[in-house]
């Protein structure tokens, strides 16, 4: 396979799997934001996987890329934009819509992770809470490594009565 033609695959995998990431962050948020956390541990399996695809993908678009710029003779380290400026049609187009829609699910994956992570974070509060209105100080709780940890409450309790 022409080294371009290669590059052109591996983005187009990539552009593929951060759809796939961007829709279970969606599925993610939907879960914490109906409280069905139960289903959580699930989908963050799921993006931890679709996570460790891509790591796969970025170590063979990262050596098609290098294949290309050594056919050009030019530097290893040539980022993407500097080569579709060097490639011309028909690969120079192409590569630069890859690149174009990559920025994009990018900017996307960074905005629900936030939402994720907010919404994630008001949960924390909310059964800290309820831990605290139940008089409990800690409760055991699972991390998402099955281990055993203390989910200590963050609220003190004043009595005004004194």
């Amino acid at each position: 396979m022409d080294a371009a033609e290669d590059l052109s695959h591996q983005l187009w995998t990539m552009r593929e799997l951060l759809q796939h990431l961007v829709f279970k962050l969606e599925v993610q948020g939907l879960l914490l934001s109906t409280s069905r956390t139960r289903w959580v541990p699930f989908a963050s399996a799921e993006v931890d996987a679709i996570l460790e695809a891509i790591d796969e993908v970025e170590r063979a678009r990262a050596a098609a890329s290098e294949r290309l710029t050594s056919q050009r003779s030019l530097p290893i380290d040539t980022r993407l934009t500097d080569l579709i400026d060097h490639l011309g049609p028909p690969w120079g187009p192409l590569l630069g819509q890859h690149r174009l829609h990559l920025l994009s699910l990018q900017a996307e994956i960074e905005e629900i992770s936030r939402a994720n992570h907010e919404s994630a974070r008001r949960g924390l509060m909310r059964s800290r809470e309820v831990i605290a209105a139940m008089g409990e100080a800690a409760v055991d709780v699972y991390d998402p490594n099955g281990a055993s940890i203390s989910l200590v409450s963050a609220s003190q309790r004043l009595d005004r009565s004194v």
